[in-house]
């Protein structure tokens, strides 16, 4: 072709021309096959993939299930429009692609050329149109970053709001603490002024001796008499003043003990609110420290990263090779976020502190739960029993709680509450409950769950030993009978593992004669038996038994908590013995505590990845209000 203009056609011949090829004719003579160019089609579905990831990436800042659901749909909706955008529309056919656009000759290279970039414009407009909606929702991303902010700023007011109320506590106190001494000093004032009385009437006495022996001895002296009879008559109104002193004195004394009972129960009320800000679900995170045969054999846990500044996060982070082996990628990292994360040297006082003010709510009348989970040889039995020996830094979680117990119990005598104690320690071993406070439980009668009353979903378990105690000396004696009762086994993962799941009981019952109070509560402290990979742990005969029934009962403790997360109207408590006794502490009626227990061994990362996206369900479960149980 020459400006335009095309050159004289030559005539065609019907001879085959050498080193041609003979194409093969299309639907249309003059039409050439249509194929969608594959770089194209790519570059199509690709800009879609980007256009809806750029829509749900900000949807994942959004904490709530309605957010992140919503966020769903407009990223679905988006890549579905994007699709539909960039999707090339077919080519027309039959008669009306005949008359509604004039098709080229083959030979006309240049028009078809043309054709082409005509098209590339087309889709690269559709391509900036996708770009600006792009931008358009990177726009709307950020202005839900500035309401999260916003939302952070308004839990700081609430923080600064709850440290006020703590600071108003802190008055009353110091004004109970006033009027307790004020109280002491009116007593001393009366024991002072009945000593006068006493030696008023002494004195009278001796007045009245005095008048009859100077009546038979001499009548002069008559005059001294009326003066003494002035006397007398004096100190009686002084008396009477001072017993009108003494009526007063008890109404105020009576005033003072109902104002330390009112500040009381605003310090309960302050205390739960606290607790309730916190969550009554709360999921704590710890990490074993080496053990010294792990120590020789130089094992690290370089796979463990606690943030600094960050108490609440642990990001597990692995390596990643391609299949060739020559090329390493970048590591994949799992960041999980919890109340409290305890790296490995933390202390065991370091522990107890977080949960004291929770231990403190079972004293305030609320059932309170507080459970260990984890893989075999992570260190729940250490954290809520600890080690033999019971040395006072070592203590568990157990032992700490009840000695915070009751030297809370001796302080509240002088606000005029009382408290009873009774403990109970079992285990459920393949199913099976067992009293751990009686000689050989295996021997035992069968126990079995039961409700209270049928009006009623409280839980208790007949024929069980209810054990009064009076001091925590008397606990941590039934706790050593019961450590010696457990069964426990040595498997290839643990040499001391525990195959059962233990649950000790203290109940609470609480009265407060003066002002007509009564409170029960119910505290629970559960050791779960470790969960293990048969694979691993290549367990046989009895072992392979406790390894099934133990993973069965966890596994029915997670399909309760995934219900209970969901809000389903059935929750699969008797699924097993373990769900079903903790029926009242998951159901909403308590405050609940999860210890997820990790062993720092990166041979362990895949059972430590599991238990903590366990624990990551239960800390998205949200139950009801914990409520006070009073009489």
């Amino acid at each position: 072709m020459d400006g335009g203009r095309a050159a004289p056609r030559k005539a065609s011949s019907r001879l085959p021309v050498p080193g041609l090829r003979l194409k093969r004719p299309a639907v249309d003579e003059n039409e050439p096959p249509r194929r969608e160019h594959p770089k194209r089609a790519r570059y199509s579905l690709g800009t879609a993939k980007r256009g809806a990831m750029s829509v749900v990436l900000p949807q994942q800042t959004e904490a709530p299930a309605a957010s992140a659901h919503r966020g769903w749909r407009v990223a679905v909706l988006s890549r579905q429009q994007a699709l539909a955008t960039t999707a090339p529309k077919p080519a027309p056919s039959g008669p009306a692609a005949a008359g509604g656009e004039r098709k080229r000759a083959p030979w006309d290279l240049k028009g078809q050329v043309n054709d082409l970039r005509a098209k590339v414009s087309v889709l690269k407009e559709k391509v900036q149109g996708l770009d600006s909606e792009n931008r358009a929702l990177k726009q709307q991303a950020e202005g839900l970053e500035q309401a999260l902010q916003q939302t952070t700023a308004r839990n700081g007011e609430l923080g600064t709001q709850a440290g006020s109320l703590a600071l108003e506590l802190q008055v009353w106190r110091d004004q109970a603490k006033e009027s307790l001494q004020r109280l002491s000093e009116l007593l001393a004032r009366e024991q002072q002024l009945e000593e006068t009385v006493e030696s008023q009437r002494q004195v009278i006495g001796e007045l009245e001796g005095v008048k009859k022996e100077m009546e038979e001895a001499n009548r002069g002296l008559v005059a001294q008499l009326d003066t003494t009879e002035a006397q007398r008559r004096l100190a009686e109104e002084a008396l009477a003043q001072q017993r009108w002193e003494n009526v007063e004195l008890r109404s105020q004394m009576a005033e003072q003990e109902k104002r330390v009972h009112e500040s009381e129960m605003q310090r309960r009320c302050l205390h739960n609110m606290v607790q309730e800000l916190k969550g009554n679900i709360r999921v704590f995170c710890r990490v074993r420290p080496l053990l010294p045969c792990e120590k020789q054999a130089q094992k690290g846990t370089g796979h463990l990263r606690f943030p600094p500044d960050d108490n609440q996060t642990l990001v597990l982070c692995k390596a990643e090779e391609s299949h060739v082996g020559r090329e390493r990628k970048d590591d994949i990292t799992y960041e999980f976020n919890f109340d409290r994360v305890f790296p490995p040297l933390s202390s065991q006082e370091d522990v107890f502190e977080e949960i004291a003010l929770l231990v403190q709510s079972a004293l305030d009348g609320y059932h309170v739960c507080i459970f260990a989970y984890g893989q075999t040889g992570s260190g729940k039995t250490y954290t809520m029993e600890g080690p033999e020996d019971l040395a006072p830094g070592t203590a568990g979680m157990i032992p700490r709680a009840v000695q915070q117990i009751f030297q809370a119990s001796r302080q509240m005598e002088a606000k005029g509450w009382k408290y009873q104690f009774t403990a109970n320690f079992l285990e459920i071993y393949n199913e099976s409950l067992r009293d751990l406070l009686v000689l050989r439980p295996e021997r035992s009668c069968e126990l079995e769950i039961k409700r209270v009353n049928p009006n009623t979903e409280e839980l208790h378990v007949p024929n069980l030993c209810y054990i009064p105690v009076a001091s925590e000396g008397e606990v941590l004696k039934l706790l050593q009978t019961a450590k010696a009762n457990r069964s426990v086994a040595r498997t290839t993962l643990n040499e001391h593992s525990s195959r059962s799941h233990s649950l000790f009981q203290l109940h609470i019952e609480g009265q407060n004669a003066n002002q007509d109070v009564r409170t029960s509560s119910v505290l629970s402290l559960v050791d779960l038996a470790g969960s293990e990979r048969l694979d691993k742990s290549l367990s046989k005969g009895d072992r392979l038994k406790e390894t099934q029934a133990i993973n069965s009962s966890l596994s029915n403790l997670g399909l309760v908590i995934m219900a209970l997360s969901n809000k389903e109207t059935h929750v699969p408590y008797r699924n097993s013995k373990l769900t079903y006794l903790l029926q009242n502490s998951l159901g909403g009626s308590s405050k609940m505590l999860m210890f997820v227990n990790i062993s720092p061994l990166e041979e362990n990362f895949a059972e430590s990845l599991n238990s903590l996206r366990f624990a990551r369900k239960v800390n998205e479960c949200v139950i009801g209000t914990a409520q006070t149980h009073r009489k």
